[in-house]
């Protein structure tokens, strides 16, 4: 079997570049709207609802990173708690070892939600908890329909679609 190859230029740094390349071979879409928007601009840094272009331009987040980043961009404890755990050297697949700190969090969520919340279901996109959310209620209910809302975004996996 005979693989072809080419030489891959390296990627620019330069924002023009990022953004030809992002725009040709990622999504056309998005870059036209931030480019209408006025968003698209590089950032020098970003702290709790700042964000600081590099053309000294200073701004405020009202997104919150669609709920992602509802503790501020960069936020001194998560960073260094982030640090902490990168520095500990662990594996790098949950599904290789029970992680203590999971349970921790677990266990601090359900006393926080009170009502005799027990157990908690961690994801890692809003979609996958819509996904989760779908099969619990199936499940503990015994039937296949969902009350959903009409003309809302639930995700882009395929029961959240449906």
């Amino acid at each position: 079997m005979h693989m072809a190859t080419r030489r891959v230029a390296p990627v620019s740094s330069d924002v023009t570049a990022a953004t030809s390349n992002y725009q040709e071979h990622v999504n056309p879409q998005w870059v036209a709207l931030l480019n209408l928007l006025g968003m698209n601009v590089e950032y020098e840094r970003c702290l709790g609802c700042e964000l600081f272009t590099k053309d000294g331009r200073r701004l405020l987040d009202f997104l919150s990173g669609y709920c992602v980043h509802n503790a501020g961009h960069n936020h001194p404890y998560i960073i260094q708690a982030l640090k902490d755990e990168m520095d500990k050297c662990g594996p790098a697949m949950l599904q290789s070892h029970v992680p203590e700190i999971a349970g921790e969090l677990a266990k601090r969520l359900c006393q926080l939600a009170g009502g005799g919340l027990e157990k908690v279901y961690f994801g890692s996109s809003g979609s996958e908890g819509v996904e989760a959310a779908i099969k619990f209620a199936r499940s503990a209910t015994g039937r296949p329909g969902i009350i959903h809302c009409e003309h809302s975004f639930h995700g882009l996996t395929n029961g959240a679609l449906s």
